[in-house]
């Protein structure tokens, strides 16, 4: 399934397309030997009488080749050193070089039995790229379109729907409305223009710190360009049993080919982090069997440009001679 496949420029596939490099060429090295050793030492072949003929216990001069025996050793052992030095420098790009809190968008990650609950220790204001709409909320609510047909606009503040207005059809190249919503940088806020058919044409959004989502019914919403942090626990739906501390998850986000354990009783929790770099939609799992309604640990992460910002910048995983990968 494509939706759990890394994608391409993500560390563990580029670290995956090297390793199948060098595998492809050892393994052509070692068929076509073992495909010319067949054929030269099958049964059937006269010996050679000028060469002793082999005994226990001895070797005979006549097959020794020192030059061949180091390259033997030397190949490997340059190969082996490679592709370990690859795998550790990369290891520690993904788990070593953990970013600085305050320069990483941080998301407290908790695994129940059998949900997944995000809370933002960051805000997050973000909206859609759009030339055709703009919602401003710096003061009051003011809605741009230049889109002709009628459109309604909808404002929720913490998941309950707060104003709904119309945007009429009309000839001009804009429609303006200064509502009385004001932007309270505490709640959580989703103003969303929808067409006449009730689909969604632009969405502008505000996460405060300290809300939270739950899977499956809501998405984790993340930014782009910019290491994002998930210091991670794993905790009982109910501390009415003392000695039940919760049970083993594993957070699951393949798209970077990122997953980490969350360990149940482990106060100072684990620790993982991303790097989005498109917009889009993606699946999360859980990859730690978690007990009889394990395959319910789904969930979708969104990837969304900041404020004022756009995907478009090449962030990525950054390779280089620490990383051990170019």
């Amino acid at each position: 399934m494509r939706e759990l496949w890394p994608n391409e420029n993500s560390l563990f596939i580029v670290l995956y397309d090297k390793f199948l490099f060098w595998s492809i060429l050892v393994g052509i090295f070692a068929f076509a030997w073992m495909i010319i050793a067949v054929l030269r030492y099958r049964d059937g072949i006269e010996p050679n009488e000028n060469v002793d003929k082999i005994e226990v216990g001895t070797f005979p001069i006549e097959r020794h080749n020192f030059k061949l025996e180091m390259a033997w050793f030397i190949g490997p052992t340059i190969l082996v050193l490679w592709v370990t030095y690859l795998a550790f420098g990369s290891m520690n790009l993904a788990w070593g070089a953990y970013p600085e809190e305050e320069k990483a968008f941080n998301v407290t990650a908790t695994g129940y039995q059998w949900f997944w609950t995000f809370e933002y220790d960051d805000e997050l204001t973000w909206e859609n790229v759009s030339d055709v709409h703009q919602i401003d909320l710096d003061n009051n609510l003011s809605v741009y379109s230049s889109d002709m047909s009628a459109a309604t606009v909808s404002v929720m503040i913490d998941g309950v729907l707060s104003e709904t207005y119309n945007l009429s059809a009309s000839t001009n190249a804009m429609s303006y409305y200064n509502g009385s919503i004001i932007k309270d940088s505490s709640k959580y806020t989703m103003i969303q223009i929808e067409d006449a058919d009730g689909n969604p044409l632009h969405n502008w959004s505000h996460i405060p710190i300290g809300h939270v989502f739950s899977t499956p019914t809501d998405h984790l919403i993340i930014p782009c360009d910019i290491d994002v942090a998930f210091n991670m626990h794993s905790k009982p739906i109910s501390y009415d049993n003392p000695a039940y501390v919760g049970v083993q998850h594993s957070l699951w986000l393949p798209e970077w080919g990122m997953k980490e354990d969350l360990v149940p009783g482990l106060e100072q929790g684990t620790n993982m982090f991303i790097q989005p770099d498109e917009a889009g939609t993606f699946p999360i799992r859980c990859a730690e069997y978690c007990g009889l309604q394990h395959s319910l640990m789904v969930g979708k992460v969104t990837v969304v440009a900041k404020e004022g910002y756009t995907c478009a910048a090449d962030y990525g995983v950054v390779f280089d001679n620490k990383g051990g990968v170019e």
